[in-house]
């Protein structure tokens, strides 16, 4: 259990970056919720093909988290930034 907790992290922290990256990309910036879920599951079960084939659906479940983390994150520090202004 402290391995999903490890790789949550690591994993909310790529997909900030990612979707960081994507934003940039897409006008429309109300989707990004639903894709830092997708690319957190995404990244989730990439991370638990290599390293722990036999927990991919925690790893998912993780990744899905981590998502939804990242996103709380950049909502925060959005908010921060605005609310400074």
């Amino acid at each position: 259990m402290d391995n999903i907790l490890t790789a949550t992290s690591v994993i909310a922290v790529i997909v900030l970056a990612v979707t960081q990256l994507i934003k940039e990309s897409i006008p429309d910036n109300k989707w990004l919720p639903v894709i830092n879920v997708v690319v957190g599951i995404i990244i989730g079960i990439g991370y638990a093909a290599s390293f722990a084939n036999t927990e991919i659906i925690l790893y998912a479940w993780g990744g899905a988290i981590a998502g939804l983390g990242a996103g709380g994150f950049y909502d925060l520090g959005a908010g921060f930034i605005k609310g400074g202004k």
